[in-house]
């Protein structure tokens, strides 16, 4: 037994269909497509397609090449009795099934005996685009591929998607029987369908981000500048989804690449085909990651500019506001002098008394008293304001200038004045 086996992990898996009983739980067993590869009578391999559950597939005969194509490896009230009895029936690690119930990003793995037995299987996982904002919808499968003692290989397809069956089903000939000498070359359908469904969220998500580039530099006018930058930041998000996606899946074939290098011939023809067919499937998915870097710096920069013209928007607002307040005051300081002359000759300490042919003017003996009181209080108030504000007092442009030549002074080590 593996040292990746956790009985624990099939508790893990039970909870997960016991939650999802609810509201009942189907005790019929989901029909399965299948694809039997079989020899004509000419000697030829092609595929015979079917429907069965996983009971009758434990009662009959198994040909040398099997395709299975199961519903998603998940617990759901329809699918838990069919994956549970697919688990028991091909083995499959309690790792492969943890991997789902994590709904881990990258994972791969190769277990193989002496005797030529082998399992191995990988997951994927990646964000599905769409305009909503409240979307949950994720693009998830996996794949499980075994050969026995008897060499029969079996390969399990959980939640595939309907392209890559048609894909299996148009296969010629040929193509069956170098996966029956090397059935790691069904790995290559499979990750040719997976770049497919990358590729295609990817230019759906570069459809927003053109659209979202396009006004943001066409912007002209600041002032009538408008953005919704809860948009943008869900466009960035999901592009940060994908971005992990296309780094995950390179990072699979990758691995596959070092799996297929390490337990094969280098001198068979098979497994050159399988390396070299896995490579260019890792050409492809560099290509795709290299867009989803692009995009990503382009995003940063939409938001980079948005904020920029954001900046600039208040700014001419303040501006505009600033240009009221210099009006209100310069208004405020034309007419100062004569409410300051008003008032004071409003006071009690000038009088004019009109005396028969003239007018006399008097001033009060006490006048000195105002300005005993006004001057000291102009004095602490002027001191309160400097306490206050300090910095204010250095930008008057006389300490300006003496700021100036002080440091200039500091800077040629000359003696200040």
């Amino acid at each position: 037994m593996s040292l990746l086996h956790d009985d624990t992990q099939h508790g893990t898996f039970e909870d997960l269909l016991e939650d999802s009983r609810a509201p009942f739980m189907d005790t019929n067993e989901l029909k399965m497509e299948i694809l039997d590869i079989i020899q004509t009578g000419t000697g030829q391999l092609m595929p015979l397609r079917g429907y069965t559950t996983a009971s009758e597939l434990a009662r009959g005969s198994r040909p040398n090449l099997r395709l299975i194509f199961a519903p998603l490896d998940y617990p759901t009230p329809a699918s838990g009795k069919t994956l549970t009895a697919l688990f028991q029936m091909f083995s499959v690690p309690t790792a492969f099934i943890s991997e789902r119930v994590q709904s881990v990003t990258h994972a791969f793995s190769f277990e193989g005996s002496k005797d030529g037995e082998f399992r191995t299987w990988l997951h994927f996982l990646c964000k599905a685009i769409e305009d909503k904002l409240d979307n949950i919808l994720w693009l998830r499968s996996g794949y499980f591929l075994s050969r026995d003692s008897q060499s029969r290989t079996t390969l399990i397809c959980f939640g595939a998607s309907s392209l890559l069956e048609k894909r299996f089903n148009s296969l010629p000939s040929e193509n069956w029987k170098d996966a029956l000498d090397d059935p790691f070359r069904l790995f290559t359908v499979v990750l040719s369908d997976l770049h497919f469904q990358l590729d295609e969220q990817l230019w759906s998500l570069n459809t927003s981000v053109g659209a979202v580039e396009q006004h943001t530099i066409a912007s002209n006018d600041v002032r009538e500048f408008k953005h919704n930058f809860v948009h943008l930041h869900y466009i960035a998000k999901n592009l940060i989804h994908l971005k992990e996606a296309s780094d995950a899946i390179l990072r699979t074939v990758q691995h596959m690449i070092e799996e297929q290098t390490d337990n094969t011939s280098p001198r068979s023809v098979g497994c050159r085909k399988t390396l070299s067919a896995l490579r260019y499937q890792q050409t492809l998915f560099e290509s795709i990651n290299l867009r989803a870097v692009s995009m990503e710096k382009r995003m940063q920069n939409v938001i980079n500019l948005s904020f920029n013209l954001v900046a600039q928007k208040d700014s001419s607002t303040i501006l505009t506001e600033s240009s009221s307040m210099h009006t209100i005051a310069l208004t405020t300081l034309i007419f100062l002098p004569i409410s300051t002359v008003a008032t004071i000759f409003g006071s009690q300490f000038f009088m004019f008394i009109d005396s028969g042919d003239r007018d006399a003017f008097h001033v009060s003996p006490q006048f000195w008293i105002f300005w005993a009181i006004t001057v000291p209080l102009t004095i602490v108030v002027l001191t309160t304001w400097i306490y206050f504000h300090p910095s204010n007092v250095s930008r008057w442009p006389l300490l300006k200038r003496s700021n100036k030549r002080d440091q200039a002074c500091r800077i040629l080590d000359l003696p200040g004045k």
